[in-house]
């Protein structure tokens, strides 16, 4: 499943966000009601800095909740720990 999230990631990312590359693709959680959710960082091609984005819809082919700007990629590491939902 995850090889595909990444290439539907990819194919969104040209089509629609061209500047950047895609770094990573993570589940939202593990609980089983979220299985069409994923997190996305990605390297701006022309400056340099990265992104991270806590929603990814398999479902609706949507990104949403971006975070631009970041200086590293560990930032988007932290990035993906912190809006991870570890459930209960």
């Amino acid at each position: 499943m995850e090889k595909e999230v990444m290439e539907q990631v990819r194919e969104y990312f040209k089509e629609h966000l061209p500047q950047y590359e895609v770094l990573e693709v993570r589940r939202k959680s593990n609980h089983s009601d979220d299985w069409f959710l994923w997190m996305v960082s990605a390297k701006h091609r022309e400056n340099d800095t990265y992104a991270f984005w806590s929603s990814y819809n398999t479902e609706t082919g949507s990104l949403n909740h971006g975070h631009y700007g970041l200086a590293n990629e560990s930032d988007c590491h932290d990035l993906f720990e912190e809006f991870y939902y570890k459930g209960e």
